[in-house]
């Protein structure tokens, strides 16, 4: 292989790196717009406050 060939190699590899990269983040971001992992549509993502006895 000659040099240019390397080269255009590990570009490749880099850019293919970057847009996984990208692509991952962006899926997790928009995976995680519900307020539970589960999807179902409950409100368990407010958490109540204990209360104290008196």
């Amino acid at each position: 292989m000659d040099n240019l060939t390397v080269q255009y190699l590990i570009v490749g590899i880099l850019v293919l790196a970057a847009v996984w990269y990208v692509v991952r983040n962006v899926r997790k971001s928009l995976k995680g717009k519900s307020s539970c992992s589960k999807g179902c549509g409950c409100s368990c993502g407010t958490v109540e406050k204990p209360q104290k006895a008196n």
